[in-house]
């Protein structure tokens, strides 16, 4: 029979990019959740606790407690003390990226029918490089402004948005 650490493993993780914050006895600050699972999470950030410690990862108005299992490079993997729902951690406008996402999946299947056009197409359409290079310049105004402790308790639901942004510029360079 699998151990809870092994449960832990063996749960399914959601792949996302968002931004919260942690608290712990010798280390504070933001950081980004990469994945997620009931039982744990893996997170980014500049500061982040040692193995062992306690902490609290907060966002919006989602809290749970846990300890640090491993860290490394930046990087750190964590044990919920209890469970945590997925999707309630996830973007408001998660279910609109998810629908971005079925009609990428569409038109890359040729399945679904590209909409019409509003407004005339750009001279130059953008090429893949084009989109990347304007995903990692997000990126960077995104980690940048999570930087300051003060913009991401101010706008944290507007630095989601750049997230989603620079995912979606990603997806698109990707369907080129």
């Amino acid at each position: 029979m699998a151990d809870a650490a092994e449960r832990a493993r063996i749960e399914l993780r959601t792949n996302v990019f968002v931004l919260a914050a942690i608290s712990a006895d010798r280390v504070s600050g933001p950081v980004k959740i990469r994945n997620l699972s009931p039982s744990g999470a893996l997170i980014e950030g500049a500061a982040l606790p040692l193995p062992g410690e306690p902490l609290v990862l907060r966002r919006g108005e989602n809290s749970i407690g846990g300890k640090v299992v491993w860290c490394h490079d930046g990087k750190a993997g964590l044990r919920f003390d209890g469970q945590a729902t997925v999707g309630d951690w996830l973007p408001a406008a998660q279910s609109s990226q998810q629908r971005v996402d079925e009609a990428f999946q569409g038109l890359k299947s040729g399945a679904a029918e590209p909409p019409a056009a509003s407004a005339a197409p750009p001279a130059r359409p953008f090429s893949p490089s084009d989109l990347r290079q304007l995903a990692r310049a997000i990126d960077a105004l995104a980690d940048a402004l999570a930087d300051d402790d003060a913009v991401v308790a101010r706008h944290a639901a507007k630095l989601q948005t750049l997230d989603i942004a620079a995912q979606t510029l990603r997806k698109l360079a990707g369907l080129s």
